[in-house]
This record gives structure tokens, C-alpha cells and sequence, in this order.
């Protein structure tokens, strides 16, 4: 006997498919906006896929797309969630036996693909149960299932003649289920614009309050600005001295930033310290704190790149905290720091006890926005910023050389010392240039300080000294800037080198940025006229 025709072309059901996990993700989509604690499954379970991927295979697609590597791969997968919906319709459609056992089919994909979704759950301070999150997912594979089993009762009872079957009969299928999940994330928008945020409380980014009767913040205190300094602010396309929370650099492993409850958060210290320690997020607060300038960044920052940044950082230091703990017991080695989301990297002893090396919670004063670690983050000047743990929920001291994501999967350096750079910032590569103009730029070496700024106008065989801006902090970078007037037409090469506090010269070796940061001398072209 001839098995019998399917009763739906495969691209029919296909349609049908991606317009019932439209419909279902467009749910899952309302869930996350309304309630921020409540993370989006397909970012979930890319964030889980990721865990997956050795590290050389990140720094590989990071070094090629920048910031778009995970943006595209989040996309990617939500999209390739959406189409797994089209798959499941086909499979349906293909297994033989009755609309009863079709309609059991089409259930246990719903059950199947929910099970995937409920993959992505993780557990974090303030988020949603295992059983909350499951009922969640559940929802959405109900909608799924119903949403799947009418679109294609639908399409078999359709009797539209031939020449308007195929795209002509599924279009209202994938319109509707567009429409309807359009609808969903437009609610959700609503609501989280109505709520002033999505609902589920502070979250950062806010201005920071300290509770009543706090212990003093001991406050940076930069030089006074004079008329030097106000030439310096009146350079167009001069970065600017202290970065804005919304501009500064980001740059992570993980897909879904952690969206943490403070009120639920709590810090813990042990390992090799004399007594283990837990702190709420308000005991925090209430210890004694410092404000400190410092310029973070990236150790995969190219010379001449842009993820690099400045803030004024409030926290505790950690040499207090682990004091409170009972100090570091002898033969300690490093300092763990524990991410919510199972990020780790660490510091030695030494550094970890610097006193300058802070558990922050306020950025250019302002809580720690959800993007820069919220509740609390490691700072230590001086340290490329892959060692600046976010979202910090434990403190591990161990008596061996910890290797932490990037230096397991990687091979970046453990390490981890901020190189000696400069950067030119006016004029831009291949701008033109007429008359004399100034050109102005960065330096910074970590937590040396900047001593001086030289540029060289023919390519590296003359030196100029620049004039730098009063320092705002030795961990921060320093402006510089050079009145120039070029003296004939064509190109001309500009070259930028800093000396570090030290009286160390920046090397103009030229490295890449693996495996312990890029060096070399940055250079613009311009082209001049007369």
C-alpha cells in the first residue's frame, strides 16, 4: 500500500510553525519587559551555548566583529529559535495517523521545545523561581501548541483554488501571528515606559543614596579647573575628561547583562580568611567608601581604540572587606571574584590589597547602571578591565594562580598591567587640514600616571613636547593637546607617545592586543593645504 500524501505542502507547514513560536516568543517577550528579573529564553539559552564555546573561539569572533560578535549571535539564535517553531510544524505534519494523533504531536513539540526554553533559566538574586520560570515557559508552549494546531486546521480546511495556494494562503497565517506578537511586545513597552522601567525595583543607573548614618565617603578631589583647562574643553572632538555612564566602553562575555535585586543580593567572603563573610547590599553601602577617578579598559583594545574609558568610582576597598572577614591567611595567592552568571577572574594578593583596588557600587555618582555590574563590581586601577568582575556575588582568597574564563579558554594574560598609551583624537585619519589647528588627543599608563606627551609630525624622527591637562587622578588618563600649522600641502604622518609616571617611555614595539594588550604608536594622516 502507497503511503499516503501529506495533507500540507512542507512550506505551508513550515509558515505555520514560525507563527505559532511568533505568537509564543512575542509572550515570553511581554514576561521580560514587564517584569525586568525575568530573562528572555532564547537569550538564555544562547548565553548557555555560549558557556559551550572555547574561548579562543570568542577572542576569534570579537577580534573580527567588535561589539556586533554577540549582538549577531543573540539575534541569530532568537531568530533560529523562531525558526525551530517551523521545523517542529513540518515534523508534525510529516508523522502519520489520525487528527488525533497529529493533535498529540503537536503537543508533545509544544512539551519539547518548552523544555529547550526552560534550558535558559539560571538562578540570580531577585529572579524568577525554577517553578515560576517553568510555568512561564509553559504558558508560552500552550500558546505554541494551540496557536500551531488551529494555523494548520486552518490551512487544511482552506479551499482557496491552486493558483492561490502556497505564500497566497499562509500570508494570513504569519500576518495575524505578527500582528499578535507585535502587539505583545508593544504592551510590554507600554508598561515598562508607564512603570518608569520594568517592574521588579531598582536596578541602577539611579542617584546614588546611601543609607542614613553611613560611614564617610572619602571624596576625590581633582585640581581646579583654570583657563589651561578651559582650553582644553573648548577643543571640538576632545574626548571628554570623565566619561558619561551611557557612553562608556562595555564589553562582555555574557549575553543577558544580570538583572539583579539588591534587596535579595547578598556578598560573600571566605576561602583563606580568618572568618567567612556575607554582606546585604545596604551593609555595604553603610561602610566607610571612597571616590576615586579611574580610566578603565579593554586588554583586546587596539592602539588608538575606543574601549577605554573614564569614571569616578565609589565603593569600599577591598582590603576593609576582607579585614572585616578576618584577613588573608598566610599563603594566600589570589583574590576570586565571583560573577552572577558564572564569570570569574581574579587578582593577586598584593593587588587585591592595595587599598586603591575597590568593591564599587557607584559610577560618576549614580548606582552602578545593570550594564557596569549592578549591584557591586570590582575596580582596580591600573588592571585591564576583563579583571574588573561585574555583578559580583563572592570573593573566594585561595592559596594557588587562580586562571579565570579568559585565561583558561583564552590565554590572556593573568596579570593583566595596563600598557603605557596614547591616542590622537583631533584630527581624525585623512581629515583635511588648512591653517594652524590644534591637535589633542589621550594618554594614560594604568596607575602610574601620565608625566608628558610628545608628537611627531614626520613620522616618528622629530618628537614635539604637548601640553597636558592638570591630572585629575594618577589612574586616569590625561588630555593633551599641540597648536599646529602645517607648512607646506600633501599628507602629513602624526605620531603620539606618552611617558608614564615612572619616567617609562611607551613603547613603539607594535603587539596585538593578545595576549596581554596591544602596543605601539598610534598615527593619523592628515592632508594638508595651504
Amino acid at each position: 500500500m502507497q503511503e499516503a500524501e501529506p495533507r500540507l505542502r512542507a512550506s505551508e507547514a513550515f509558515v505555520a510553525g514560525v507563527s505559532a513560536m511568533l505568537l509564543a516568543t512575542g509572550l515570553l517577550g511581554l514576561a521580560s519587559l514587564v517584569q525586568s528579573s525575568v530573562p528572555f529564553p532564547p537569550l538564555g539559552l544562547a548565553q548557555r551555548f555560549l558557556h559551550l564555546i572555547p574561548g579562543r573561539v570568542d577572542v576569534f569572533f570579537i577580534d573580527l566583529l567588535g561589539h556586533w560578535a554577540l549582538r549577531l549571535f543573540a539575534v541569530g539564535f532568537t531568530a533560529g529559535s523562531i525558526l525551530a517553531g517551523g521545523v517542529a510544524g513540518i515534523l508534525v505534519t510529516r508523522l502519520p495517523g489520525s487528527s488525533r494523533q497529529r493533535t498529540a504531536a503537536v503537543w508533545a513539540a509544544a512539551a519539547v521545545l518548552a523544555a529547550l526554553a526552560f534550558a535558559g533559566w539560571s538562578s540570580t538574586p531577585g529572579g524568577p523561581s525554577a517553578a515560576t520560570y517553568a510555568a512561564l515557559v509553559g504558558a508560552a508552549g500552550v500558546v505554541f501548541a494551540l496557536a500551531l494546531g488551529g494555523a494548520l486546521g486552518r490551512l487544511e480546511r482552506d479551499t482557496v483554488p491552486p493558483p492561490a495556494q502556497g505564500f497566497g494562503r499562509t500570508r494570513r497565517e504569519f500576518l495575524r501571528a505578527a500582528v499578535g506578537a507585535g502587539g505583545l511586545v508593544v504592551a510590554g513597552v507600554a508598561v515598562r515606559r508607564f512603570s518608569g522601567g520594568a517592574i521588579g525595583g531598582d536596578r541602577g543607573g539611579k542617584p546614588l543614596a546611601r543609607p542614613a548614618g553611613a560611614a564617610p565617603v572619602k571624596a576625590a578631589a581633582p585640581g581646579q579647573d583654570g583657563a589651561a583647562d578651559r582650553a582644553f574643553q573648548a577643543i571640538p572632538g576632545l574626548t571628554s575628561e570623565v566619561t558619561p555612564n551611557r557612553l562608556h566602553y562595555v564589553v562582555d562575555e555574557s549575553i543577558i547583562d544580570p538583572n539583579v535585586d539588591s534587596g535579595s543580593w547578598r556578598l560573600r567572603i571566605d576561602g583563606l580568611v580568618g572568618q567567612p563573610l556575607t554582606l546585604s547590599y545596604q551593609e555595604l553601602l553603610a561602610m566607610p567608601a571612597i571616590e576615586q577617578y579611574v580610566t578603565l579598559q579593554c586588554i583586546s583594545n587596539l592602539v588608538g581604540g575606543d574601549l577605554v574609558s573614564t569614571a569616578k568610582w565609589t565603593g569600599v576597598p577591598l582590603k576593609a572587606l576582607l579585614a572585616q572577614a578576618g584577613g588573608v591567611a598566610p599563603g594566600a595567592v589570589r583574590v576570586v571574584f565571583h560573577a552572577i552568571g558564572g564569570y570569574t577572574d581574579s587578582l593577586l594578593v598584593a593587588k587585591a590589597l592595595d587599598g586603591e583596588t575597590v568593591v564599587a557600587y557607584g559610577m560618576n555618582g549614580q548606582s552602578l547602571p545593570r550594564a557596569h555590574g549592578y549591584p557591586a563590581r570590582i575596580v582596580a586601577p591600573g588592571i585591564y578591565g576583563m579583571k574588573c568582575v561585574k555583578w559580583l556575588q563572592r570573593i573566594e582568597v585561595v592559596n594557588y594562580d587562580y586562571q579565570g574564563y579568559w585565561q583558561r579558554g583564552a590565554g590572556w594574560d593573568n596579570i593583566a598591567t595596563i600598557k603605557t598609551a596614547s591616542r590622537i583624537d583631533v584630527p581624525h585619519d585623512l581629515a583635511g587640514v588648512k591653517g594652524e589647528v590644534v591637535v589633542a588627543g589621550l594618554a594614560w599608563a594604568g596607575d602610574r600616571g601620565i608625566d608628558r606627551v610628545e608628537v611627531s609630525f614626520d613620522g616618528g624622527t622629530t618628537w614635539v613636547p604637548a601640553t597636558v591637562r592638570r591630572e585629575l587622578a594618577k589612574a586616569a588618563w590625561r588630555q593633551w593637546r599641540l597648536p599646529w600649522r602645517p607648512s607646506g600641502a600633501g599628507k602629513t604622518v602624526i605620531k603620539v607617545r606618552a611617558v608614564d609616571g615612572q619616567g617609562k617611555l611607551q613603547t613603539a614595539e607594535v603587539n596585538p592586543p593578545y595576549p596581554s594588550g596591544a602596543t605601539g604608536y598610534q598615527q593619523v594622516e592628515a592632508i594638508t593645504s595651504t
